[in-house]
């Protein structure tokens, strides 16, 4: 997936992202203009790529486009980018502007919401300047010239749905209680660079779960399965991003791994598969018992508490989960007990969260 940052600039609308956002909940679509500054008549150094990349676009294929003030961050999904828009409502305010194309989205996402030093030292700090000689984006007293094109040191499909109807604008204001539920989890369990290191997925359903929790945990028949299911589905996506980059570094090193098979309800896979296809839980542990990975992981990787975290941590919290998420997906009422045995090892009460610990962890490989 190709990423473009642009600066969109409150001077010209303090309503910029509100008035988009209100024509895409309207019509399903709507455009962001790329705005020809009055100060700046010269052409783009890197017109042709942005061109290229622009002439790509699909809803196949999209861009993701960052929209930022350095005070708040926003991803837009670009499926198409033109010189006109005749069919599509665009904001009042650019009837006055010259426009010089349009980036044409089908839904937002709210990434950061008025918190500079989060955009600053999370979000900006994964971002590296293709045309720039790769460099880490800098904010402060850089060369460069929008849109600009950007690589991510950690990828982020910040569009990745299990659901392919559900748009994320719908949902792209949070509520209060959302935003302080966020920091009390910052704050109190993850830390700021954990919880920006999960994937923007994993950090809603663990504020949704939490939520749901603190609501209903002083009503004994109360049934607590959606809170474990999304606690669940928080760590299949994490614990995915672990052993994807896990078992892309074995296979660096030993090139037969590539070719191990393993099988899902049937149907057959190779290791390699895995960097795009993630496997159910009980995968791992099969993968990881095999001579094959075992003795690769034992010979290429020094650090004993990573091996420990590996062999020991990760299939223990495997096999507690599964038998509570089974519980839950297949009908059976989840008692509070159950979910606090879950939601303790899930985000770290009274012990390391697993979550925070695949974030730890990962950074070990």
């Amino acid at each position: 997936m190709k990423n473009l940052i642009i600066l969109y600039n409150p001077y010209y609308n303090k309503t910029v992202i509100e008035d988009h956002l209100a024509l895409l909940k309207e019509n399903g679509v709507t455009a962001f203009g790329k705005v020809r500054s009055k100060l700046n008549d010269q052409k783009h150094p890197n017109e042709k790529k942005l061109s290229s990349i622009g002439n790509n676009a699909s809803k196949e294929i999209p861009i993701q486009l960052f929209l930022t003030d350095y005070n708040s961050m926003y991803v837009a999904n670009v499926i198409s980018v033109n010189k006109d828009i005749k069919f599509i409502k665009t904001p009042q305010y650019y009837q006055e502007l010259d426009v010089e194309y349009w980036f044409v989205f089908d839904d937002l996402r709210l990434i950061a919401h008025k918190d500079f030093e989060t955009i600053r030292d999370n979000i900006l700090a994964n971002f590296k300047a293709v045309n720039y000689n790769n460099h880490t984006y800098a904010i402060y007293g850089n060369p460069y010239i929008y849109p600009m094109q950007v690589t991510m040191k950690e990828e982020i499909n910040y569009f990745e749905k299990e659901d392919v109807n559900y748009k994320y604008y719908t949902d792209i204001f949070k509520s209060k209680e959302h935003i302080k539920m966020k920091k009390n989890l910052i704050d109190f369990n993850f830390g700021s660079s954990a919880f920006y290191s999960l994937a923007p997925n994993s950090q809603d359903n663990i504020i949704s779960a939490e939520l749901e929790y603190i609501q209903n945990k002083n009503n004994p028949l109360y049934d607590f399965s959606s809170v474990v299911v999304k606690y669940s589905k928080a760590v299949e996506l994490e614990l995915y991003r672990f052993m994807r980059d896990l078992f892309k570094y074995l296979m660096a090193y030993n090139k037969s791994l590539e070719s191990f098979p393993y099988a899902i309800q049937g149907r057959d896979y190779k290791l390699k598969d895995i960097l795009e296809y993630k496997p159910n839980f009980g995968t791992y542990s099969y993968i990881i018992k095999s001579p094959e990975v075992k003795n690769t992981l034992n010979t290429y990787l020094d650090n004993k508490s990573l091996k420990h975290f590996i062999f020991v941590e990760i299939p223990s919290f495997v096999r507690t989960m599964q038998t509570i998420r089974n519980e839950s997906v297949h009908g059976d009422s989840t008692s509070l007990q159950e979910c606090n045995t879950i939601r303790a090892k899930v985000i770290g009460i009274g012990q390391s969260g697993i979550l925070a610990e695949l974030q730890r962890h990962g950074n070990m490989i």
